[in-house]
């Protein structure tokens, strides 16, 4: 069955929460030998959730090579705890937005407010760059994304594609 996404919108960027410390973690932008890992976090993160589709490594591959491809890597963050990445928040550009796609925590590291951390600080990383609107794309009835992106102030606005 096809999952359907919806386009959320913060328009404008402005009256962030605080800044959030991720201490003890690492907070970098993502590189291309990171490729392995990152399609690791994602299929990960997916798995057992409304996006799992039944990939495996070598969907969540292609998949991390498109992103790695199209990304602003200046505005794109990987969370490292020991040296490895357990989280992503990456941002594309589509039709003059910046748009936050995907966002994914590893399994191990969920429910402990990373996600709402690192998508804060990319946020506040946009703002203090000039960036007046950000987007989200998220699947529908992924309700742990809805709210988390609710919380921060995003509206749904419309289908996505």
């Amino acid at each position: 069955m096809a999952r359907t996404r919806s386009d959320y919108r913060l328009d404008p960027l402005t009256d962030l929460p605080a800044a959030p410390t991720l201490d003890p973690l690492t907070l970098r932008q993502p590189v291309d030998d990171d490729r392995v890992e990152l399609a690791g976090v994602l299929l990960d993160a997916y798995r057992g959730t409304i996006d799992d589709e039944g990939e495996g490594e070598p969907e969540a591959l292609a998949a991390i090579d498109q992103y790695l491809s199209s990304i602003e890597r200046r505005w794109s963050r990987v969370v490292e705890d020991r040296g490895r990445p357990v989280a992503i928040c990456f941002v594309v550009e589509v039709e003059g937005i910046r748009y936050i796609d995907p966002i994914a925590v590893a399994p191990a590291h969920k429910r402990r407010g990373l996600g709402g951390d690192l998508v804060l600080t990319v946020l506040h990383r946009l703002h203090e760059a000039g960036t007046e609107r950000v987007g989200a794309v998220i699947t529908d009835g992924n309700t742990p994304s809805q709210r988390l992106f609710a919380r921060l102030g995003f509206t749904r606005v419309g289908s996505w594609g």
